[in-house]
């Protein structure tokens, strides 16, 4: 999403919601505290794992896990309602960290969602 979208949607006064596992969306502190202040702005997180070898190889394009949750703190200071996905959990490889993950997102007050699908027998 441009900056010209989100200053378009300021100006209208319409919400968003930004979902993303790039920590590139703090370019746009300044709009978006304004428009979360007015309860217009949401940014969705997804923290797979904080190993970073692990998430290399599993998401080998996104943002390392020490830079999301850095993310996750700039938001959250500066007003931003922040929303932590733990997905996808993958039994047997990831899904140990959940714990850590949620603990984290527990200290910054952060709003948390976990999705688990677990399959097999």
């Amino acid at each position: 999403m441009t900056r010209q979208i989100l200053e378009t949607l300021y100006e209208h006064r319409h919400p968003v919601t930004i979902t993303t596992k790039s920590g590139l969306v703090v370019r746009d502190l300044d709009v978006l505290s304004e428009m979360a202040a007015m309860g217009l702005a949401t940014v969705n997180i997804s923290v797979t794992t904080l190993d970073s070898k692990l998430s290399r190889t599993m998401e080998p394009r996104a943002a390392a896990p020490h830079k999301r949750i850095e993310t996750i703190h700039k938001l959250a200071d500066a007003g931003i309602p922040v929303m932590v996905f733990v997905a996808p959990v993958i039994p047997g490889l990831n899904e140990h960290e959940i714990e850590s993950i949620l603990e984290i997102s527990r200290k910054l007050s952060t709003v948390t969602i976990t999705t688990l699908r677990f399959t097999g027998a």
